[in-house]
């Protein structure tokens, strides 16, 4: 057989071009269900400002090391009448007198009432824009394997 008529194997495509893909896919499907839980919050939740009352704190003990926490103390105003709740512990101590926005149902407000977090809307968009960066990626490989072949 010549070289003219020997056949050109096609490229395999790599495993990498195949997880960039379905990754990407899932990052894509995680956004939107986290975008949608997003919305349905928002629809069926309440949104106030509340103001940080006061702080409780406790210190965590790890392998010999202590680190001091904090949980702001929130006061917000729920079908006329005032209501607090304690936010989650973090390592930053909020100011009294601070606005936070506050998240709550109505049918059941002290077990339910949440501070929202400024940049929660960005995590969607942000799995989002990694998927599809991820899935171009993967077919840009996928044509320049094609070319190659």
């Amino acid at each position: 057989m010549s070289a003219a008529q020997t056949p050109v194997a096609q490229p395999a495509l790599g495993w990498g071009i195949v997880f960039a893909f379905l990754a990407g896919l899932l990052f894509i499907a995680g956004g939107l269900w986290v975008r949608g839980q997003d919305a349905q919050e928002r629809r069926t939740l309440i949104e106030t400002s509340g103001t940080i009352v006061d702080s409780l704190s406790r210190t965590e003990r790890k392998d010999g090391n202590s680190k001091v926490t904090y949980a702001p103390v929130i006061e917000f105003a729920a079908k006329g009448d005032r209501t607090s709740f304690t936010g989650s512990y973090d390592s930053t101590k909020l100011s009294n007198g601070t606005t936070v926005v506050v998240r709550y149902d109505p049918a059941n407000i002290a077990a339910s009432a949440r501070v929202v977090d400024s940049l929660e809307g960005l995590t969607p968009l942000a799995m989002i824009g990694v998927g599809i960066f991820s899935v171009a990626a993967g077919l840009v490989e996928v044509v320049k394997a094609r070319r190659r072949a």
